[in-house]
């Protein structure tokens, strides 16, 4: 056991660790929203200090850590499939037959509530294609482009992306994920 100045000394690290990886992840975002415009930061600056701030203070969340390997790993997801959602959904706008099909769609939840399920509540709202209406219980409703596509499965592969980010396992999304197609069928 360490002794008490050395435990505070780790307990102000790892603050300042999160605090770091939460400016990070809102800047990230902002830089996202807006495009990458360097003006856009007049704006930018103080929304990411005060989302870093709120998050922080509302949402402190002790016994969980981030990931930065797979903080990372959802950057490269989100920035990928933003570009090709984006591509998809100007595609089919440009389009004369404009092949849509929206509809609603519910589907099942396999993260645990708070930080992560809302992080990919706003992950889906934010790319092409698909709103987020609300939570029902374990599910999210969600507002697609096109009821053709494999939402569910996209889903799926978002919340593995975002487990990854706050370190939870994989593996029980996958056991959960298993047990739910069963109880479909």
């Amino acid at each position: 056991m360490l002794p008490k100045p050395l435990m505070d000394v780790r307990m102000n690290v790892s603050g300042i660790i999160s605090l770091l990886l939460r400016l990070v992840l809102a800047a990230t975002v902002w830089w996202l929203i807006s495009e990458g415009r360097n003006d856009s930061w007049v704006l930018g600056a103080p929304a990411v200090l005060l989302a870093v701030w709120l998050s922080h203070h509302l949402h402190p969340q002790p016994g969980r850590r981030l990931s930065l390997v797979g903080l990372l790993a959802f950057w490269w997801f989100f920035t990928r499939q933003s570009l090709l959602a984006g591509l998809d959904v100007a595609r089919r706008t440009l389009s004369p037959e404009l092949p849509i099909q929206p509809g609603a769609i519910s589907v099942p939840l396999y993260l645990p509530s708070g930080a992560p399920r809302w992080l990919l509540a706003m992950t889906l709202s934010l790319l092409p294609g698909t709103l987020s209406v609300r939570f029902e219980k374990d599910r999210l409703l969600l507002h697609c482009l096109d009821m053709t596509q494999p939402v569910e499965h996209d889903v799926f592969v978002a919340q593995r992306q975002i487990a990854a980010v706050f370190g939870l396992p994989v593996a029980d999304l996958l056991e959960q994920e298993q047990r739910h197609r069963r109880q479909e069928t």
